[in-house]
């Protein structure tokens, strides 16, 4: 046997074929070079005896355990108690799904713990290793391969200064809808210097040539739109057929197979239809479907490295997780190390409450309807924010499942009680959640002072996408505490965390009017006061009574800004009434800031959007409600011109595409609404939509006899364009659009008050010379 060799580099890539664990590392000199090593994960087992053995037999029969089995005393995560389990090495861990689902529902009752930790992630663990981790390794060269003796990180997933390695990338999209068959589609490929266009009409011919490509440019990472849904399962499928294999994966020795999908999944979760593409990561280099990444469309591919590095998720499974799943990873990280056993699924059930206690505890954050006594608008408003209020919380307070009414404080008069609830809260252990949660509140306000204290452009670019990846784990890490398939969840760690912050958000309250401000809002973590005669705030006094807030709740709560006019849009349902979540206004800085208005909405058209978004702007450089008011010509001429484009149709049909959530299959819907009739439309065109898939379409006319020439799809669009067919849409539709974008953002400021009057082409708007005399 040769003498180990050193090398050093960063961990690229990690995955595993049964019990061989194959890596990827960068090394200085940015090679990509392939190591193996070996791993057999072990799992626990606890219950009644003859059941366990049952299990075992089972496990000897498919040939997966490595080892004798034998009992070992554990700590059970809720119970804190040390038990004795059975202790299971499993060298086929493709098993572990059979372990965790099929066989625990033939035997019948028993506890499996750890059995369902990705095992690269496992690996990973053992070996204080995670992704893009600089590590040093010492290897032998085998017949197979480069064999580790032994690898370990030289730097700690705590860092909150990290190198990431130069990585290139190969940008890969399609030329028209990704819903338009193969054949009549362009496969287009990018580099930072050069681009190509591949045809699909010959599927041999576009093989070799991507193929060609890939060996060419050798890139590290392709960044794909719509890759895991179409282009992949086509590519992937058309290879298998014609026996032709395109370096699609730098691996080539590894023994790789892959089950070709087509359809995603469609599942539902709080009431609203979610679609999943299916997934398909490649070997050796990353594939990263923007499409189907919720991480890298909220913070690119620096917020997908920051998210995998804290929760030793593999990049492309970080890429297609959510933050929840991140979440629980970090948690599960925080509960091997405490040595806790960590079962496979959720295990604490919801504690049995009457009707009156059920009637205390269901309730969510608190919420005041905004004060409108004195208008729909006011001046020199002051917006405090509790910073990360939830999450803070949970550390603050030391809330996690198996802190909340925990069976070795039962008896202690001296715990913490939740306000309003009676739970108490263990003051013996630190919970994992609170703990994981720590970490992340302290790298997230790092990267946010760090913007503020430099001018570098990459610097702020850099450390504003990395802190919004942490911003959504910990949004959702509430979430998760209540979600009923969380591991680490439980309902009334849930319910304690939201009356804290109901009690909180009153305290801040009183606080604001002990000092004589006026309160004019609030929901959730944030309040909204002016004084009683509108006049300006002044910073001193505001910091004072953030510190008084900060003193009273443990919470700290920072000046959002102040709005030199702020406007509570009136619902559509009622001219009269606002709705408490939606609000504009003009900070002193300058900056406009807007919640839950047109312009910030998914389901406009971009024609419309940008029609409020240049009246916003406009709107930005008005200081007073005064000065709004004595220009509305100006900001009607916006209008008008928008309106124009309408009417001569002088407006690019992309931008006047409507975009929705499909919500059923089409044979499930009932009513002949929008989605049901476009997705009709695509059933004519040979194009089938699950579930849960965005589609996009124009509106036609709506008082055709025939409901089929209502909506046109994206795709007919394209379709009708390459046969040079005229489209002619609904202007009145859109019209009306764009009347209700300017009445919602407009309509407290207006000298008039008809703007359906706005779409009659005999306007009676009053004129300039008497807007001026008024």
């Amino acid at each position: 046997m040769s003498d180990p060799v050193e090398t050093e580099g960063y961990l690229f890539d990690i995955y595993h074929i049964e019990d061989t664990i194959y890596l990827w590392i960068k090394d200085r000199n940015e090679n990509a070079l392939l190591f193996y090593d070996f791993y057999q994960p072990i799992i626990y087992a606890r219950g009644n005896e003859s059941i366990l053995k049952k299990l075992v037999q089972r496990l000897y029969q498919l040939k997966a355990l490595a080892a004798i089995p034998s009992y070992e005393e554990q700590t059970l995560f809720y119970e804190n108690l040390k038990v004795p389990v059975l202790k299971l090495t499993i060298s086929r861990p493709s098993v572990l799904s059979k372990v965790s689902k099929k066989l625990y529902a033939l035997y019948g009752r028993f506890d499996i713990y750890h059995s369902d930790i990705e095992i690269s992630t496992s690996y990973m663990v053992e070996k204080g290793l995670f992704p893009l981790c600089k590590l040093k390794l010492s290897f032998t060269e085998e017949k197979d391969g480069k064999k580790i003796h032994k690898i370990e990180a030289t730097d700690r997933i705590k860092n909150l200064e990290y190198t990431v390695p130069n990585l290139k990338t190969l940008y890969m999209s399609l030329s028209k809808s990704h819903r338009i068959g193969m054949k009549d589609n362009f496969i287009l490929f990018r580099s930072d210097q050069n681009s190509w266009e591949f045809s699909g009409r010959n599927p041999k011919d576009l093989l070799d040539q991507i193929n060609d490509l890939l060996k060419q440019e050798d890139p590290d990472i392709i960044l794909s739109s719509f890759g895991d849904q179409v282009i992949f399962p086509y590519l992937f499928s058309q290879a298998q057929r014609l026996k032709v294999f395109p370096a699609f994966d730098r691996d080539k020795s590894s023994p790789i197979s892959r089950n070709i999908q087509t359809k995603g999944t469609s599942y539902n979760t709080y009431g609203t239809i979610v679609f999943r593409a299916p997934s398909y990561p490649l070997f050796g280099r990353w594939h990263i479907d923007s499409e189907n990444s919720f991480v890298h469309k909220e913070a690119d591919l620096l917020g997908i490295i920051e998210l995998a590095r804290l929760s030793r998720l593999p990049i492309q499974k970080m890429a297609r997780a959510s933050t929840g799943k991140a979440l629980t990873s970090i948690e599960t990280d925080v509960a091997l190390r405490r040595g806790y056993l960590v079962p496979w699924q959720k295990s604490a059930i919801e504690s049995p409450k009457t009707a009156l206690q059920l009637l205390e505890a269901d309730k969510g954050g608190l919420v005041f309807q905004p004060d409108i006594s004195y208008g729909m608008t006011a001046e020199n408003v002051a917006q405090l924010d509790f910073a990360q209020m939830y999450p803070s919380i949970m550390v603050l307070h030391n809330i996690s499942p198996e802190c909340v009414n925990c069976s070795c404080c039962k008896n202690d008069p001296s715990v913490s009680i939740v306000p309003g609830l009676g739970y108490k809260i263990c003051n013996k252990r630190i919970g994992i959640v609170s703990e994981a949660l720590d970490h992340v509140l302290e790298r997230r306000a790092y990267y946010k002072n760090k913007v503020k204290e430099t001018n570098d452009e990459k610097i702020i670019a850099d450390c504003n996408l990395k802190q919004s990846s942490l911003k959504w784990m910990l949004v959702t890490s509430f979430g998760y505490l209540g979600y009923r398939n969380a591991k680490f969840g439980r309902l009334e760690s849930h319910e304690s965390v939201n009356a804290f912050a109901r009690e909180k958000l009153l305290l801040a309250k009183e606080t604001a009017e002990e000092r004589g401000y006026v309160f004019i809002h609030a929901i959730t973590d944030s309040i909204f006061i002016r004084k009683e005669d509108s006049s300006p705030f002044s910073e001193e006094e505001l910091r004072e009574l953030c510190l008084e807030i900060k003193n009273r709740t443990e919470v700290k709560i920072d000046v959002d800004g102040i709005y030199t006019w702020l406007l509570f849009p009136a619902s559509s349902q009622d001219p009269k009434m606002p709705v408490a979540n939606r609000y504009m206004g003009r900070f002193a800085s300058g900056k406009l800031k807007c919640r839950g208005i047109g312009s910030r909405r998914k389901d406009l058209p971009v024609f419309v959007k940008n029609a409020q978004k240049e009246m916003l702007e406009w709107m930005r450089g008005k200081t007073k409600i005064k000065d709004l008011k004595e220009s509305e010509m100006e900001i009607l001429d916006i209008y008008n011109r928008y309106d124009s484009k309408l009417k001569s149709e002088k407006v690019f049909l992309e931008e006047l595409l409507i975009r929705r959530s499909t919500s059923k299959d089409l044979d499930e819907y009932e009513v002949d609404g929008p989605a049901a009739l476009a997705l009709y439309n695509l059933k004519e065109l040979g194009i089938d939509v699950q579930a849960g898939e965005k589609i996009r379409y124009l509106v036609l006319n709506r008082k055709s006899k025939s409901k089929d020439q209502w909506y046109l799809p994206e795709e007919a669009i394209q379709i009708l364009k390459q046969k040079n067919k005229q489209i002619h849409w609904d202007k009145t539709y859109y019209r009306k659009l764009l009347t209700n974008v300017f009445r919602e953002i407009w309509a407290p400021f207006a000298s008039f008050q008809d703007f359906e009057s706005l779409i009659d082409e005999q306007r009676w708007l009053p004129f300039e010379d008497q807007l001026k005399g008024n």
